[in-house]
């Protein structure tokens, strides 16, 4: 734990950022083209994934929560949220956004939460295991499809990761103590149970959405513009971190780094230097950018059985350092812990390791008995990261977000039916 404290220091902050960005510098000077090529690739995976997958939920995002729509999901969605993860409803947008676009809508809405006072810092660090992960349109039809070249095991890889996730989440309810909410928080969901008298659970949150709409003030031409700015704005900041991120890892691919961890591991017993380096080949690009990592596993013919699909499982969860930097850059200004954060992702990627080397097999054995009719065919041939473009891909992604969005409704009423239903019980 002092480790970690350590690590997540505002000066081991800045050290750590001021190294990353020496190594930058050296690398261009060292390797013009070479970095020139890496950030141009960076710069391709974040037009042709990144920018589609994420813009339209950024712009949504900010004008439901102008218009009071968020509050007044976060309103129906409490009793279901309350029920698994002790967790206001508010957070079920963040958890609909992130299984959504993936990374790093999550971090975004939960950063947006926090700064509003509509969590408190204990729940916005657990919203965050539920929201930082990464997109189904990702998981199935880029790296199952186009990495894998198999729909089927995008669609495990994709089950397996949701359910460590859940899993996490579920594990941070059970072993977190109750912390004491902060005075304004307490005082703002205390003001709203005693302004809204209905008991009825639709016309608390049309009262919801009244109050919050009217506090905000903003017409929608203003919030539409507000909304377009602040979300190009943000993704800017998402595409020169991983261009950055993706000239350091070719950068390190090409120093002799490499070559010294390979030889002190293959002294160590772990096989020959080249088994060694073709490992570390595939595994290191994952510890810094997810999509450059998946490309990596999915190449690489070095794992026998399972391995491969567990390791690959586990880097997706752990969501690569560039992720982590976008996390820490969404939720400036707040006090979320990177600690927290740094715990759950590691919590997150020891689950999903586990859960794919026990369950893969079993779990395309029943999933190839019964093949969804939405599953896109295999890709034909392999292809290169540059080759894919999410951009066609934006309307499933939004019948997906809607999808979500109404099955968390009908559980959430569902949920407060039986609560209401055992409490009237309890009381004859």
């Amino acid at each position: 734990m002092a480790g970690l404290k350590m690590l997540s220091s505002q000066r081991m902050t800045t050290l750590t950022l001021g190294c990353l960005a020496l190594l930058l510098v050296v690398c261009i000077i060292l390797f013009p083209d070479r970095a020139f090529q890496s950030s141009l690739q960076g710069l391709t995976i974040w037009w042709k994934l990144v920018f589609p997958a994420l813009l339209p939920f950024f712009i949504v995002t900010e004008i439901v929560r102008g218009m009071g729509i968020l509050h007044a999901l976060g309103t129906l969605f409490d009793p279901l949220l309350r029920l698994l993860f002790r967790l206001p409803g508010i957070g079920g947008w963040a958890i609909a956004v992130g299984c959504t676009s993936g990374t790093p809508s999550g971090a975004v809405a939960v950063g947006t939460l926090r700064r509003d006072r509509l969590v408190s810092r204990d729940e916005a660090e657990r919203l965050l295991t539920l929201s930082h992960v990464m997109s189904p349109v990702f998981l199935i039809t880029v790296v199952g499809v186009g990495f894998l070249h198999n729909a089927q095991s995008g669609l495990a890889l994709a089950l397996l990761h949701y359910g460590s996730a859940l899993l996490v989440g579920v594990w941070q309810r059970i072993s977190h103590s109750r912390h004491p909410l902060a005075a304004d928080i307490a005082e703002k969901r205390a003001e709203l149970k005693r302004a809204s008298t209905a008991t009825n659970l639709f016309s608390r949150s049309a009262y919801a959405f009244h109050v919050a709409k009217a506090k905000d003030g903003r017409t929608f031409g203003k919030l539409l513009g507000d909304s377009v700015t602040h979300s190009v704005q943000q993704l800017m900041a998402v595409g020169g971190l991983m261009m950055m991120f993706s000239v350091l890892v070719h950068a390190l691919s090409m120093s002799e780094v490499l070559s010294f961890i390979g030889l002190a591991f293959s002294a160590a017993g772990f096989g020959t230097p080249q088994e060694v380096n073709s490992v570390i080949a595939a595994l290191l690009p994952g510890l810094f950018e997810p999509h450059l990592g998946a490309y990596a596993v999915g190449q690489a013919e070095v794992f026998p059985g399972s391995w491969p699909y567990a390791l690959l499982s586990a880097l997706l969860a752990w969501g690569g350092l560039s992720t982590h930097a976008q996390m820490k850059s969404f939720t400036l200004g707040t006090d979320i812990r990177y600690t927290a954060f740094l715990k759950s992702r590691l919590l997150h990627a020891a689950f999903s390791f586990i859960a794919t080397a026990a369950f893969w097999r079993p779990l395309n054995g029943l999933l190839s008995s019964g093949i969804p009719v939405w599953l896109p065919g295999s890709a034909p041939a392999p292809l290169s990261v540059q080759e894919w473009n999410l951009w066609p891909l934006l309307t499933p992604a939004f019948f997906w977000f809607s999808g979500i969005l109404l099955l968390m409704l009908l559980l959430s009423v569902f949920a407060a039916f039986a609560l209401r239903h055992n409490r009237r019980g309890s009381s004859l």
